[in-house]
């Protein structure tokens, strides 16, 4: 892994659980678990600190050792924000790697984005795009996030979530983190049942030949499949 890598996380359906998979596999390195919009606070034990507000000369310290240290500021609804730039480029800078959410979907399994978000850091080494396999079948507005934002489905919001809908969020989701397609992976998630990964292996099929690195999973069942082909792309 290059050092001072940055992975943003975005989409819906298993993002904070796949952070959190992530910054387990990474603890021995020094981990900067944080956010460019919103983010539950991640608190010991699962971290090894927890900093809301911090003052650079602690974040940095805390940064000194391995470990998982989640940092941002006080937001509203007990989630934390995101650090000043000044600051995160320093908390960057002092991290082995950083893990950063990039993006808010009200836990719903997919999500359309307004044109200020995704707010993926620049620097990204890599994207990682999270879609959640239990909108299928579900009527767009109850499985995607500011499903408005395509017309056709804001005017017949009970239209069902089906491959085609899917493969729609993941590309809209890909076109709006504006890196480059060799640094977007795309992870089709909560495929918990035989049935539907067999059901989304196609849209991995579809997605890869259009130049996203796309892989169908389950982070409740099996996080390390995750783990393993992110960091093996590091």
């Amino acid at each position: 892994m290059e050092q001072h890598t940055i992975i943003s996380v975005i989409g819906a359906g298993g993002k904070t659980t796949a952070l959190l998979a992530l910054a387990r596999a990474l603890s021995d390195c020094r981990v900067l678990l944080t956010t460019s919009t919103h983010i539950c606070p991640v608190a010991p034990p699962d971290s090894r600190a927890l900093l809301i507000d911090p003052e650079a000369d602690a974040l940095l310290d805390a940064l000194a050792a391995p470990g998982i240290v989640c940092a941002g500021r006080a937001a509203s609804d007990g989630k934390l924000g995101a650090l000043a730039p000044g600051l995160f480029r320093q908390a960057v800078r002092a991290a082995d790697v950083t893990l950063c959410e990039a993006d808010g979907a009200h836990r719903l399994p997919l999500k359309l984005h307004r044109a200020d978000e995704p707010v993926v850091p620049l620097e990204s080494g890599l994207c990682l795009i999270v879609a959640g396999l239990s909108a299928w079948g579900q009527p767009v507005c109850e499985a995607v996030h500011r499903y408005d934002r395509n017309p056709d489905w804001a005017r017949d919001p009970e239209r069902r979530v089906g491959a085609d809908k899917i493969l729609y969020c993941v590309r809209e989701a890909a076109a709006a983190c504006r890196l480059p397609r060799e640094k977007v992976r795309v992870w089709l998630n909560q495929a918990d049942t035989p049935a539907l990964y067999a059901q989304a292996a196609p849209l991995a099929r579809i997605l890869s030949a259009e130049g996203l690195g796309c892989r169908v999973g389950s982070l409740r069942y099996e996080p390390a499949a995750l783990i393993d082909w992110v960091l093996s792309d590091m």
